[in-house]
């Protein structure tokens, strides 16, 4: 299922791409499951911060946080030093 999330995620049109509304937001998610886990916060533990602090706009991303915080925590410690959340983004835009 998780996995099903991301790749309908990254597997938009490409006429979609361009102004794609998904790509920020769960950049942001990416962002702040990077930060947590650089903290020393378990993926249960972020899950559940994260889900709920998304509140207005950002509702709809909600089902999107459990497989990227989940993703998150499948990389490698080298690979937090780098921008994961703006790696993410762009290659949200390029699908």
């Amino acid at each position: 299922m998780r996995l099903m999330l991301i790749a309908a995620l990254c597997t938009l049109p490409l006429s979609a791409t361009a102004q794609n509304p998904i790509c920020a937001p769960t950049g942001e998610i990416v962002a702040r499951a990077v930060e947590a886990r650089k903290d020393g916060q378990e993926a249960p533990q972020t899950i559940k911060a994260i889900s709920a602090e998304i509140t207005g706009e950002m509702a709809p991303y909600e089902p999107a946080v459990q497989p990227l915080v989940d993703w998150v925590y499948t990389l490698d410690e080298v690979e937090l030093s780098k921008d994961v959340a703006g790696s993410y983004v762009t290659q949200c835009e390029a699908q």
